[in-house]
């Protein structure tokens, strides 16, 4: 029997023509395994409500968790030289660099620079607040002097960015009817995407390798219109000439199955399974 957490939910028919081992009972639809029945039209079955995979957003926790560990690092004063600077100038810049360098890296190759900002604001944060005497007295009244050190306040963002990861991936909910998908995510605010099995042109599965080693992988569900698809694009160009220049240049986009996390299901345990089950229900609408 599977445990609760893999958040994998069924009801026990189906009156489709899926075969008895779509139909099994995984788990019953309650509240208590927070698998809560999305609003159903009339004649609509749930057929299973699934929930990333614990290590879906295996990323985003290495990102905090270096974060984390890089306050723990410097916690320990080590002894840093760089060239004639003293050790104190070395580890300050040592620090900076190991915040900054990946925020960078991580920004070009999210191809997002909201994630620059993210990993900025608390190293920031961990190297002004400790230098302001309100924030110093607001600790000693409250006992929080731990907090005092600007690199327990880096680790203490590293743990807030774990958790809130945790929360982000459990604000997840993929629900598969007999008539649809339906994908959400959030809990104060909700994205919402429905899709309609008709409407569905192609499913592509994608694994990493920890997901292939855990099972777990992600189901792009791609439409006519377009929906499921995002753009790469490459670019070359070279040019000849000393004063006068002659430049010619060219570029190709390629269209590439991939999209927000409520616009697919993403990261969810056994995808194969899953696959073929969404395939049936796609023969049996259609």
């Amino acid at each position: 029997m599977q445990s609760p957490c893999d958040w994998t939910c069924s009801i026990d028919h189906f009156s489709g023509t899926l075969t008895p081992n779509d139909r099994r009972v995984i788990y019953p639809i309650s509240p208590k395994t927070d698998c809560v029945s999305p609003k159903l039209q009339k004649g609509e079955e749930l057929i299973r409500a699934l929930r990333p995979h614990p290590l879906a957003f295996y990323r985003l926790y290495a990102i905090w968790i270096y974060l984390a560990l890089v306050g723990v690092y410097f916690a320990t004063n080590p002894r840093i030289e760089i060239l004639d600077m003293t050790p104190e100038t070395s580890a300050r810049i040592l620090w900076w660099l190991a915040i900054l360098v990946p925020a960078v890296l991580i920004a070009l190759f999210r191809i997002n620079w909201r994630w620059l900002i993210a990993l900025a604001i608390p190293g920031i944060l961990a190297f002004y607040l400790p230098g302001q005497l309100e924030y110093t007295a607001f600790l000693e009244a409250n006992g929080l002097l731990w907090f005092a050190d600007q690199n327990h306040i880096l680790t203490a963002f590293g743990v807030l960015g774990i958790l809130g990861t945790e929360e982000h991936r459990r604000s997840h909910r993929y629900y598969i009817t007999n008539w649809r998908l339906i994908m959400e995510s959030g809990n104060l605010g909700v994205h919402r995407r429905t899709l309609l099995y008709k409407n569905i042109n192609d499913l592509v599965v994608e694994q990493s390798f920890p997901g292939r080693i855990f099972n777990f992988g992600t189901i792009i569900p791609i439409t006519a219109s377009g929906l499921g698809l995002g753009d790469d694009f490459s670019m070359a160009g070279a040019a000849v000439g000393t004063r006068a220049m002659i430049g010619a240049g060219g570029g190709k986009t390629v269209s590439t199955p991939r999209g927000r996390s409520y616009h697919l299901l993403e990261g969810i345990a056994r995808p194969e399974q899953v696959h073929d089950l969404i395939i049936s229900l796609m023969h049996a609408q259609g």
